[in-house]
């Protein structure tokens, strides 16, 4: 479901639970188109350091692949894995909504960090 401007905030939760979140900084390393998705996403190797490396499939596909490279992005790393068409997503980049997202899309602009920050780094 695409994420409005004006949409409501959600519920609280305790901060217990926002501590489960392991979210950490990755550098992005490639990021090709992925063929056989609902909507056009991209395939986003992540390094995150001490902690190898995973795949993140997420709706990036209006940000080309040499603006993403090199990058660092937050990463959530412990919500499992999830089949998004023929490919397996072991971690989730955070991002916003592209203001240039399509209607029926959901394409997204990645939360960034520091390129001094070492991939691996705990975010808190």
């Amino acid at each position: 479901m695409k994420d409005i401007p004006d949409a409501p905030a959600k519920s609280q939760i305790s901060f217990g639970k926002f501590q489960n979140l392991d979210m950490r900084v990755a550098r992005v390393i490639a990021a090709p188109l992925a063929e056989g998705t609902r909507s056009p996403s991209r395939i986003l190797t992540l390094d995150l350091g001490h902690l190898g490396q995973r795949v993140s499939v997420g709706q990036y596909a209006l940000i080309p692949e040499a603006e993403l490279v090199g990058k660092h992005v937050v990463a959530c790393i412990n919500l499992g894995p999830r089949e998004i068409g023929p490919y397996i997503s072991d971690a989730l980049v955070l991002g916003a909504l592209n203001p240039l997202s399509p209607t029926d899309q959901a394409q997204a602009v990645p939360i960034t960090i520091d390129n001094s920050v070492v991939p691996g780094s705990a975010i808190f």
